[in-house]
């Protein structure tokens, strides 16, 4: 049988189990488990979201590496130098042999049309896409290589235009059907030419 402490404990519970202060004492109780659950939940999400996002920088980095590279095949290393303050204008590196690479946006028809461009000796090395959601088939015409390629070796001076060229323009083809990508990567290539001119080019 419980002896008479017990039966004194138990009756002050059963007598208080629905008075205020259990009330109180159940929810303060609840409540320190729960905030203690949602401050390790928070935590643990803050570190994850930081680590997924590092993770993110490190292979946008990667990325942008290698297609660097694929600018200036023969360079070994790439620097980032200071920008010019150019609506567009992303970055700049500098390869080891002197070329430079500009990360350059401008609107196309779906979106925004991120290039690198690579410019070395006052003239355009190569193009490189970094990010775009044109249509495939249609705008993405104006992405491909083949077209790319009508760019190399083109004077990275002036301004150039898919249009009819007015006074210190360059009038330059676009792709049928591909109006507004067109226009993106020549809009692209300007903002590169007039960072690489006022970075002391040509």
């Amino acid at each position: 049988m419980p002896s008479s402490n017990e039966n004194q404990k138990l009756s002050w519970i059963a007598r208080h189990r629905n008075g205020s202060l259990y009330t109180f004492v159940v929810v303060l109780v609840a409540a320190a488990v729960c905030g203690g659950v949602m401050s390790t939940a928070y935590f643990a999400g803050q570190w994850g979201s930081t680590a997924f996002a590092d993770a993110d920088a490190r292979l946008d980095e990667a990325q942008g590496g290698a297609q660097r590279a694929l600018l200036f095949p023969e360079a070994s290393s790439f620097t980032e130098v200071a920008a010019p303050s150019i609506e567009g204008l992303n970055s700049v590196y500098q390869a080891d042999t002197g070329g430079y690479v500009f990360d350059v946006t401008s609107t196309g028809y779906a979106g925004d049309v991120e290039l690198m461009i690579g410019i070395s000796g006052g003239a355009v090395t190569g193009i490189q896409v970094v990010a775009e959601n044109e249509t495939d088939g249609i705008g993405s015409n104006a992405l491909t290589d083949d077209y790319f390629a009508t760019f190399t070796d083109l004077s990275a001076t002036g301004t150039l235009t898919v249009e009819e060229a007015g006074s210190g323009e360059t009038h330059v083809d676009g792709v049928s059907g591909a109006t507004f990508t067109s226009k993106a990567v020549v809009a692209n290539l300007n903002i590169a030419f007039e960072a690489y001119a006022q970075l002391g080019g040509n």
